[in-house]
């Protein structure tokens, strides 16, 4: 089974109260508004660590058409924190690649724009 392990860094923009974050890693090319999920493959998020100098609110959220003009996009997790927080969980958030216009992305909210920042451990995996 293949997999590779690489570290998300999703940032606000400082500026706004909303929005999408921008997704930066070391084996992406410059940045990104989402991952898309390789067809026959599994992207796996085993930690989540957030910081930033107000309340923030970050939702990560995957999408089955992310290659179409209005992708459609799910919730599948919700979390709020000021200052540092991780979290780490022995059953990571598994989300599938079964077409390969499957994604995700993380969205923000905040009371007060601010610098915030979310960093994902993802693993991409062979089904």
């Amino acid at each position: 089974m293949v997999s590779e392990l690489f570290t998300v860094t999703c940032a606000t923009d400082g500026s706004n109260t909303t929005g999408t974050t921008t997704m930066t890693s070391d084996i992406i090319y410059g940045s990104v508004n989402y991952i898309r999920i390789p067809k026959g493959m599994k992207a796996k998020i085993w930690c989540k660590r957030i910081s930033g100098d107000v309340a923030t609110k970050f939702t990560i959220q995957y999408s089955h058409d992310v290659g179409f003009t209005s992708p459609k996009t799910v919730s599948v997790e919700r979390i709020t924190s000021e200052g540092e927080i991780t979290l780490e969980k022995r059953r990571p958030i598994i989300l599938r690649g079964l077409t390969g216009n499957e994604a995700f992305r993380v969205t923000w909210e905040q009371a007060s724009a601010g610098n915030a920042f979310m960093e994902l451990e993802v693993e991409l995996s062979e089904d």
